[in-house]
């Protein structure tokens, strides 16, 4: 179902359509001329271990957030593809080629020439949420960003372009570039530890999130992650503020799940999410689907769950605005 065409509880005002064209399929690109108070809150989803819900969290939240009435951009740096494929309602597959050309490894690609907002796309979650989606020629970046940074200082030698100080600033160079037209930005990341593009999307957040499945393998990754993200927003010159970890997949008549609940209480204190997401089938099968579960299936506990956990969220960004 073509969530796009359903019927918006959130009027947005004030578009101007533009028209690209990706490998011959017609996309409309809307583009906000809202004029916004704050620079867009980034978000970043991260931890080292796959299969924790990162897609699923960073999706969800982005539909909420679009359902609130919030303009949203969401980033795909996983070589997977699979948020892209999420937004497309599959039409993105990685393997479909349906955005060659026109996807994130391209904008670093051309960084000398191309602009943010040449990349961005619409999605199948209606008008309030966009994308720069992934290729198959993301794992590609990581290979060309030693090459990029040398080519950048030269050019900002030359008085051509702004000046990106370290590797890890590339992404936060084109982010920076569109922080006003949006409310959020999320990025979705590779479950991995040694990846520039890892360390992009962390370095140019102003909130991580930490999905983490309510079990023993999980609970080392979501450790180690934040300890990562706690050093990286101790050193000077971070745009990390805050970093919060959400337990998944819970299953909470398990003993298992309420000692590492505790653990990770012990561990983590307040960074840890007060509200968690549940085990449930209605996560898989709306993954099948291409739907956001909250849209999907939007009376179970799970749907119910990350509507607290989005509103959890908000408290938590605002609360860093006041510090």
């Amino acid at each position: 179902m073509d969530l796009a065409r359903q019927k918006s509880r959130c009027q947005v005002k004030h578009h101007v359509k533009t028209k690209i064209t990706i490998t011959g399929t017609r996309v409309t690109q809307l583009l906000s001329n809202e004029v916004r108070n704050m620079p867009a809150k980034v978000i970043t989803v991260a931890i080292e271990k796959g299969g924790t819900g990162k897609t699923v969290t960073a999706s969800n939240l982005a539909y909420l957030m679009g359902e609130d009435g919030k303009k949203v951009l969401c980033i795909d740096t996983d070589p997977q593809g699979n948020l892209t494929s999420a937004l497309s309602d599959g039409k993105g597959e990685i393997t479909e080629g349906l955005y060659e050309g026109h996807a994130l490894y391209d904008m670093f690609s051309g960084f000398r020439y191309t602009k943010t907002r040449d990349f961005i796309v619409p999605t199948e979650y209606g008008d309030n949420v966009d994308m720069i989606p992934g290729s198959a020629q993301t794992p590609k970046i990581n290979q060309r960003l030693a090459d990029l940074f040398d080519d950048a200082n030269i050019l900002a030698k030359s008085g051509a372009m702004k000046r990106i100080d370290k590797m890890s600033d590339f992404l936060f160079y084109f982010l920076e570039q569109v922080l006003d037209d949006y409310d959020y930005i999320i990025i979705d990341t590779q479950p991995t530890r040694d990846s520039l593009l890892l360390t992009n999307a962390i370095s140019a957040a102003d909130y991580i999130l930490i999905p983490m499945m309510c079990d023993a393998n999980s609970r080392g990754s979501a450790f180690r992650t934040f300890a990562l993200c706690n050093e990286l927003c101790n050193a000077p010159g971070s745009r990390i503020k805050g970093v919060g970890v959400l337990l998944t997949a819970v299953n909470k008549k398990a003993k298992a799940a309420r000692l590492i609940r505790t653990q990770c209480q012990d561990v983590l204190g307040p960074a840890l999410f007060e509200h968690e997401i549940p085990n449930s089938i209605s996560v898989g099968m709306s993954v099948t689907n291409y739907q956001p579960v909250c849209f999907y299936a939007a009376k179970q506990p799970v749907s119910i769950a990350y509507q607290q956990v989005y509103k959890e969220l908000m408290k938590r960004l605002a609360k860093l605005e006041v510090k």
